[in-house]
């Protein structure tokens, strides 16, 4: 496969096949990439890692510029200049599951840091070059249940039981949630060039899946 700096690296679960466990933007191009391999990333692992490294079972690509590339590097570089002003302790300090982003202010509005989850981070990263690949609206994001969340957030399902940590993360009560998942940014990704910079994508269920899988009568399916 082909890989350009900053296309977005798409890592499936090892418990279900074609389910996009993670999401990460590729720190280097790769002309002749060898699938499932690993490659070097910036991602929000957690905690936010410049000289990453993820596993490349997919990869999603808006073409970009020379220009995108740079102002995405921007981006990451004001993301990891905030971690290190707010001085966190704790890498989960920087997570977040829902909503994909979210600002940490100041009394007076001012912004001190953002939480990310690992697709919020990309999502967040292409709108700062100016490309909307998705519709993050929470009225618009179908909602998913525990046993999803816990196969897309794998390093933590067996905290995701606790309601604290539910809530420390950002799905409280019950669920179902409106949870923006990583496999949403890979479909969104798979569309011409044209549309996937003038149209943000609608996830759909079964786009936790890539390629996707919609539910049918008997359960999901192609």
């Amino acid at each position: 496969m082909t890989i350009r700096r900053f296309d977005v690296i798409g890592k499936d679960a090892s418990s279900v096949p074609e389910f996009i466990e993670h999401v990460a933007l590729a720190a280097e191009e790769r002309p002749h990439h060898v699938a499932s391999a690993a490659l070097p990333v910036v991602h929000m692992r957690p905690p936010l890692e410049r000289a990453g490294e993820c596993r490349a079972d997919c990869v999603g690509s808006a073409g970009l510029s020379v220009g995108s590339q740079r102002q995405i590097k921007v981006f990451c570089d004001m993301i990891e200049s905030e971690y290190k002003a707010a001085q966190l302790g704790s890498f989960r300090a920087q997570y977040v599951i829902c909503p994909h982003v979210d600002p940490i202010r100041r009394h007076d509005d001012t912004i001190v840091y953002r939480r990310f989850s690992c697709a919020g981070f990309v999502l967040e990263a292409y709108l700062a070059a100016g490309i909307h690949i998705l519709l993050t609206d929470l009225a618009r994001v179908p909602p998913v249940g525990l046993e999803t969340l816990k196969t897309q957030y794998a390093r933590f399902a067996q905290v995701l039981d606790s309601p604290r940590v539910r809530d420390e993360f950002g799905i409280g009560g019950d669920g179902p949630w409106p949870v923006v998942l990583a496999g949403y940014v890979l479909n969104a990704l798979a569309r011409p060039e044209k549309e996937i910079r003038t149209t943000p994508y609608l996830a759909r269920a079964g786009d936790e899946f890539f390629p996707p899988r919609r539910p049918g009568p008997s359960g999901p399916g192609p």
